[in-house]
């Protein structure tokens, strides 16, 4: 991790001019998943966050409120009835601000709070920041960050172009874009995609981002 300890902004930022890794309205910041430490940049959903923070509704947690959420259209209610007894079980657990009840009928008012648009795994060895990146796969386009000029560079560019990896190289206060990061293309929502939005917000947001 010794490249982002200049400071995740710097790290991303020095990366290409604004707008051509991330969106230029992006946020950046560091979160801890799978065990990996990434630099990511983001974007609020910025209604979801005020009228999260004006209900008091705390972070969401746990696979099956996951899995209740992903089943309940925004919006639109549901009769409680046609939940089954474990979505019925999750509901008891969820915590406020997060559904409404009308009636029988429950209506989900949460959404997921951040989109991340990339992920970047700092490293030392393509192969083994490339491993650490492909646990992003499912939820977000993603690249890494070497340190030093990596080894068999023509082998690692054909590996970045074929697994959509981005490989970018720092060079003292400049970082090289030897291959960018194939653009993300959501194929389908998951409970696994927001349980990781919302573990990826619930550090961010003790953070400060910066804007692009």
């Amino acid at each position: 991790m010794a490249v982002a300890a200049r400071g995740p902004a710097e790290v991303i930022s020095g990366a290409a001019e604004p707008g051509a890794l991330f969106p230029r309205n992006a946020l950046v910041g560091v979160v801890k998943t799978f065990g990996i430490d990434a630099v990511v940049a983001y974007r609020e959903d910025e209604c979801e966050v005020r009228r999260r923070a004006h209900v008091g509704t705390p972070h969401l947690k746990g696979r099956r409120v996951f899995d209740l959420l992903m089943n309940l259209p925004l919006g639109e209610p549901v009769p409680v009835a046609s939940l089954s007894s474990v979505e019925q079980q999750a509901l008891r657990r969820i915590p406020k601000g997060v559904l409404t009840r009308h009636q029988d009928c429950v209506v989900r008012a949460a959404a997921q709070p951040i989109r991340v648009d990339l992920a970047v795994v700092p490293g030392k060895s393509w192969i083994q920041a490339k491993e650490k990146a492909e646990w992003f796969t499912p939820f977000c386009a993603r690249a890494v960050l070497l340190d030093r000029p990596v080894r068999r560079r023509d082998d690692a560019v054909l590996e970045a172009e074929f697994y959509g990896i981005g490989l970018l190289i720092a060079a003292g206060a400049d970082v090289e874009v030897v291959v960018p990061p194939r653009p993300f293309a959501r194929r389908r929502h998951t409970a696994a995609a927001w349980q990781f939005a919302e573990e990826s917000f619930q550090q961010l947001t003790k953070r400060v981002g910066v804007k692009q």
